[in-house]
């Protein structure tokens, strides 16, 4: 892994804020112009922050796909905070929101298995409101970035 720059900490940093006001990671257009940089060089930031997995870039658009536990695309766990919606990449990651923006949610999820939705209430202080549920991990976490997208 290499160093990470001042550059590269305020643009993860806006990555950050971006996504907890308003539910979805910004483009690399959106970060060249908040950052004062041309496209060109927010992308090459994106491209080391992605070496160094504080980013996870979408294999075709090379725009944000995971900025852990954030997801830009839709998934089967939705979590609903008190300023926006946000997807999560897992179920590990949908209890990871509500932590990192330390605030109550609700997360609205379907099982793996069945389908069957499932409603779960999450208060800032206590956790879950229930210790009923079981999540699945498929691969043990060192091999996880094998193939990030089916993890």
């Amino acid at each position: 892994m290499s160093e990470i720059s001042d550059t590269q900490t305020r643009i993860r940093v806006f990555i950050y804020t971006h996504i907890a006001e308003v539910g979805a990671p910004p483009t690399a257009e959106r970060i060249a112009a908040e950052i004062s940089m041309s496209v060109d060089d927010a992308r090459a930031s994106l491209e080391a922050l992605a070496v160094n997995r504080q980013v996870i870039l979408d294999p075709t658009s090379r725009e944000i796909w995971m900025a852990g536990p954030f997801s830009a695309v839709p998934t089967r766990f939705r979590v609903h905070g008190a300023e926006a919606s946000y997807w999560a990449n897992c179920a590990w990651d949908m209890f990871g929101i509500p932590a990192a923006l330390g605030q109550s949610a609700r997360i609205d999820a379907t099982c793996a298995d069945c389908d069957a939705p499932m409603r779960l209430e999450v208060d800032r202080d206590t956790g879950p409101s229930t210790n009923e549920g079981l999540i699945h991990i498929l691969l043990p976490a060192n091999r996880w970035y094998a193939d990030i997208g089916f993890t």
